[in-house]
């Protein structure tokens, strides 16, 4: 049987993991990365896009929902609502179809190539994350794999996480002057929103990105409190729970 230890700095870590894993996670099926008023379409793109919004303050009307008086639009520029009650506001689940069409399509006018990247980077991040979040639950039983300590590893891989969103947070903007974005935003460059302001999925990406790099330089505490004197003594009496802080 192996030696169970807790500690209030591991404890904190695996708190930091799972709350940056669900931050990510949540933004990226919110449709509050961008928000804008009401522009006349002038491509047929932006027709497409002003129908979906459309669709879903029709189906919140119907379903006795909050009506949404703005055009929102998420990272997946064509997701709709799902049926039913929401999890959280906002939520918005892309077509999948219609999301491997626009992420091989060459025309940035179909879905900016900065946002693939984007999305990319995001994916393998949270891909990452949600491998250390399993980690951080095992770790008050199995501390070692085969070449390090599992803290050192996870800290590493969580640091190579925060690297990737932060691109991932970079590539955002950096695809504002596409012609998606300027039909709704106006006057919008790489960098410039023009008369559209950014939604609170994106800041909560902002924060998400904050709490994975804190997990990682959390992992240096969190293995030193597991070697800590207080530990090894009671490892030494035999103990086979270790609660310290």
């Amino acid at each position: 049987m192996c030696t169970i230890i807790v500690t209030i700095r591991s404890v904190l870590w695996a708190v930091m993991t799972i709350a940056g894993s669900l931050m990510i996670l949540v933004s990226l099926f919110t449709n509050r990365w961008l928000i804008g008023g009401f522009n006349i379409p002038n491509s047929g793109n932006s027709i497409g896009g002003l129908l979906n919004n459309a669709y879903d303050k029709v189906t919140d009307f119907a379903e006795g929902r909050k009506i949404d008086d703005k055009i929102a639009f998420g990272i997946f520029l064509d997701c709709v609502k799902p049926e039913g009650s929401l999890i959280f506001e906002g939520e918005c689940i892309p077509n999948l179809e219609k999301l491997k069409e626009q992420m091989f399509s060459e025309n940035d006018n179909d879905f900016p190539h900065a946002w693939k990247g984007g999305i990319a980077c995001f994916t393998f991040g949270l891909a990452i994350m949600v491998f250390t979040v399993v980690l951080s639950l095992l770790t008050p039983c199995c501390r070692y794999c085969f070449c390090c300590s599992v803290f050192t590893f996870c800290g590493s891989v969580q640091m190579f996480s925060a690297v990737l969103f932060t691109l991932g947070l970079l590539s955002y903007p950096a695809g504002w002057g596409s012609r998606k974005v300027v039909d709704i935003c106006g006057s919008s460059q790489p960098f410039y929103l023009g008369e559209c302001q950014v939604g609170g999925a994106y800041w909560m990406a902002v924060a998400g990105t904050v709490c994975t790099a804190l997990a990682s330089s959390l992992t240096v505490f969190a293995y030193k409190s597991t070697k800590s004197h207080k530990t090894q003594y009671r490892r030494q009496d035999g103990d086979k729970f270790i609660c310290v802080p």
